[in-house]
């Protein structure tokens, strides 16, 4: 089934709204929160405590988002998830205080599941199945965009005046929602078959959904503390904000070619390839840390390689549920990738008290090792389950 032009428009509005709002809640209120609660003379630990709350929200209330937009529809959701991202930021412009942060990233939470969610779900159901895995990785690549551009937004630029940026970039990405609500959404037909059901849980459980655990992990990590890790080499804030940066380009650039490797060619070979590219990467940056350049580069692929494992995950769920199934598939693959959020920042923000430039990039390096040894493992039992069956 061919979609409309309307259609097309539509998707475009979709995608741009998105993208928007990923630049807010991702790729830009964890520095905000951290640059504000640094001026508190707070500790890396407790800094990524507050970094984890929204995720925690994100966690606590994604189970509950699907019946969400069965009662209400997917963009009144999005509305929804619009209003608490506006409440989140009004919060900051009247008082980045600890208190006052604490509310606006429980209210960040809130606007991220949601649109999380809804795009996730909207994106799947107008893809095409021959084509479904590149338009889910155009879409993360916007994603990637995202957190590309956010951290753009602190060079030169007082906090507060970030705060009203994002407050113009959040009534926009609402703007493009309409737009893309003008008609409802013309959805392609599904194929007809059985849904795989409880054996497809088991499955994302034992793939997808470990890698959205170490995508979430790294990601967030990354984008919250990575500036708090260059400080030990005295890098400004401006120069950390031009590295991670570096680091959401990579998660842009590489989704593309991931989607396009999970249409033609194999799923497990992609995953494998972002899990070297973490490893490498965090290793680079481990002993490199002072040139710039280098870390520039290696931040890159790292950031494309932990997006990759993500998007990986959404396109293996995406094509193993029908219609009806895809908000509850999309929701296991965020709420692993919410349980890496959490641990994430945590986990870096202990690191980085522990052993300084160190910790972090061990951590990646390790959970990227932990990863591959669980997909080769799970592979192997495949193969041996299939090897029985035949017997």
């Amino acid at each position: 089934m061919k979609t409309s032009s309307g259609t097309k428009t539509q998707t475009i509005a979709l995608f741009s709204g998105s993208l928007l709002f990923q630049i807010i809640q991702v790729g830009t209120f964890p520095i905000l929160i951290s640059q504000f609660l640094s001026e508190s003379s707070l500790s890396s630990f407790a800094i990524g405590i507050f970094v984890a709350v929204a995720w925690i929200v994100v966690f606590l209330a994604g189970p509950f988002v699907p019946s969400l937009i069965a009662d209400v529809g997917a963009h009144r959701s999005n509305l929804f998830a619009s209003c608490f991202t506006l409440v989140s930021l009004a919060l900051l412009a009247l008082s980045p205080t600890p208190a006052f942060i604490a509310l606006s990233s429980i209210a960040m939470g809130m606007g991220l599941i949601i649109r999380w969610i809804v795009c996730d779900t909207l994106v799947v159901r107008v893809s095409a199945p021959h084509v479904r895995g590149r338009m889910i990785g155009l879409h993360e690549a916007l994603m990637g965009l995202g957190i590309g551009l956010g951290p753009l937004l602190f060079v030169g630029t007082a906090l507060q005046t970030v705060v009203w940026i994002c407050i113009g970039i959040a009534v926009l990405g609402q703007l493009a929602f309409f737009i893309a609500n003008i008609r409802p959404i013309v959805e392609l037909e599904e194929t007809q078959g059985a849904a795989p059901g409880q054996k497809f849980l088991i499955r994302v459980i034992l793939t997808a959904l470990v890698a959205a655990f170490v995508a979430g992990l790294i990601e967030n990590s990354a984008i919250a503390l990575l500036p708090l890790y260059f400080e030990h080499v005295d890098f400004s804030l401006q120069i950390s904000a031009i590295l991670v940066s570096s680091f959401g380009f990579g998660g842009t650039l590489l989704q593309p070619a991931l989607g396009y490797i999970a249409d033609r060619w194999n799923y497990y070979l992609a995953q494998m390839l972002c899990i070297l590219f973490i490893i490498g990467s965090s290793l680079v940056v481990l002993l490199f840390t002072e040139q710039m350049l280098v870390s520039l580069i290696a931040l890159f692929f790292l950031g494309g390689a932990s997006g990759g494992l993500n998007t990986l995950a959404v396109i293996e769920a995406g094509r193993s549920q029908r219609a009806p199934q895809i908000p509850a598939a999309m929701t296991a693959i965020a709420m692993l990738y919410t349980l890496g959020g959490i641990a994430g920042p945590v986990a870096s923000g202990a690191s980085l008290e522990l052993f300084q430039n160190q910790g972090m990039m061990i951590l990646f390096v390790v959970s990227g090792a932990i990863l591959a040894l669980f997909l080769v493992f799970h592979r192997y039992q495949a193969t041996l389950g299939s090897d029985n069956r035949q017997q």
